[in-house]
């Protein structure tokens, strides 16, 4: 159990250099998910081969799956690009109240849990001080909120995808429906797809593919077979500390935030030190 924990840190650590990787590079949101989930597709399709052979009908529903992931992180690169890597960051941070609203409409036979949702609800008052006190980023804080909506939406159908197949290969079906969705998406809009500029570009683009989406990922779908939903949600609420801090020092962000802000983070963060300590008390109670 520890080890899935500092697993899972590493993870969020990876995911947090994401809204970093995404402002180094000079690709639109919608180019950046295409090339990101695109390559990524392809390293596993070189590493796994024929052993990607899944029925037609699990291929169709991981494929519909990456499309939600696709808007998951189409907007999450667009509120990087709106706003900047802090304020997107913490928007993300509501992603464990919207996993404690969706995991028990949605799975059956899991009940709704207070806890979960006060502790969820705290993270969302942090959120308002923030939202407040950053109203010039408003409109890249409301799309970092939806953002995070996405991917507690996916995160708990995917918890009924892990019994279907090895977690690298439904990664793969996953970010081929990703890269599809946003392809499509750039030639209806656009007529092309963007290509990265310089070996920079290039350089960003394949750190992100390889390490922030087919290890990351991939060991995050591997990680349902043991963890809950919320559990691996609640805990990255902790990539905007991750995420603020490398954007701290990659861009010198923190000149532009104020005490607001600080203060709505300070909330979110001891939100996420205390709910494993109460979760084990009310468990100990319980017994």
């Amino acid at each position: 159990m520890i080890r899935d924990h500092l697993k899972l840190q590493v993870i969020v650590i990876l995911w947090g250099f994401t809204a970093v990787l995404g402002e180094l590079l000079t690709l639109p949101a919608l180019g950046i998910v295409a090339w990101r989930t695109g390559l990524a597709a392809f390293c596993i399709l070189l590493w796994l081969r024929h052993r990607i052979r899944v029925s037609v009908k699990n291929a169709l529903i991981f494929i519909a799956t990456g499309f939600i992931i696709s808007g998951h992180w189409i907007t999450f690169f667009l509120a990087v690009k709106v706003a900047n890597v802090s304020i997107c960051m913490i928007g993300v941070a509501t992603l464990s109240l919207w996993t404690a609203i969706l995991e028990p409409l949605i799975i059956k036979g899991r009940k709704l849990r207070p806890i979960d949702v006060l502790f969820g609800s705290v993270t969302v008052i942090g959120v308002s001080i923030i939202y407040r006190s950053e109203l010039e980023y408003s409109n890249g804080f409301l799309i970092a909120i939806f953002s995070a909506f996405l991917a507690a939406v996916f995160s708990v159908i995917n918890s009924f995808h892990i019994e279907k197949a090895n977690h690298y290969v439904i990664t793969f079906y996953e970010m081929l429906g990703a890269s599809l969705f946003a392809s499509i998406f750039l030639l209806l809009k656009d007529g092309s797809i963007p290509i990265p500029e310089g070996s920079l570009d290039w350089l960003w683009i394949m750190i992100l593919a390889v390490f922030c989406t087919v290890v990351a990922y991939s060991q995050y779908v591997e990680l349902l077979k043991r963890l809950s939903v919320f559990t691996i949600n609640f805990a990255n609420n902790l990539e905007p500390v991750y995420g603020i801090a490398l954007a701290a020092l990659f861009f010198q962000e923190h000149k532009n935030l104020n005490q607001g802000f600080y203060l709505g983070s300070l909330i979110i963060i001891t939100s996420i030190c205390l709910y494993p300590i109460v979760r084990r008390k009310i468990a100990r109670r319980a017994a």
